[in-house]
């Protein structure tokens, strides 16, 4: 019942975004890149706006970027107002990666299908990476999950981050847990 319930949300929550992402846009000034209709444009996210990450220029350095395997427990709360009668999701952890070392996880978001699930990657000297899932798909042969991460922002020596993250394991719903390895592209 658990995993129908969740299989079920995120393929809403995939559909949404196809849909929300489809559309052919015209941006004429950065004022209306930064209210591009979207879902994610009604949202609070940390550090830049969204809209600034696609018009970044390529002054950084693109490195690869391996996820080894990090683990957490997750949750739903049905209680979190401005989610009801949709649950709250929050996954938290911890794990090793190239170019951050030992990092902190933390993935939170109103369950519902449209709104975005939202991230922040703590490395061990604090520096942080701000992220959003875009997608969420499960092999249904092997059970194995894949997420899709975009990351749009950090703090430290990771301000004006940018890229994606692909990220993949399993996710046990008899203990809530969590175990994932991955790898992916940020330029900074």
């Amino acid at each position: 019942m658990k995993t129908k319930l969740l299989s079920t949300a995120l393929i809403g929550l995939l559909l949404s975004i196809t849909v929300n992402c489809s559309h052919d846009y015209t941006m004429k000034s950065d004022v209306q890149q930064d209210v591009m209709e979207s879902p994610l444009a009604n949202y609070e996210f940390i550090g830049n706006p969204l809209g600034k990450t696609l018009m970044k220029s390529d002054n950084g350095v693109t490195k690869t970027i391996k996820f080894y395997d990090g683990t957490g427990p997750f949750g739903f709360d049905f209680n979190v107002g401005g989610c009801t009668p949709d649950p709250y999701l929050t996954i938290t952890g911890n794990g090793n990666a190239s170019h951050i070392g030992y990092y902190t996880v933390e993935n939170y978001g109103c369950y519902d299908g449209v709104s975005p699930i939202l991230g922040i990657i703590t490395a061990a000297n604090g520096d942080k990476i701000y992220t959003y899932v875009v997608s969420a798909v499960q092999n249904q042969d092997t059970g194995i999950w894949t997420y899709h991460y975009v990351v749009y922002d950090g703090t430290g020596r990771f301000t004006d981050v940018y890229g994606d993250i692909y990220m993949h394991g399993n996710i046990d719903f008899d203990n809530w847990t969590w175990i994932m390895s991955g790898e992916g592209e940020i330029t900074y």
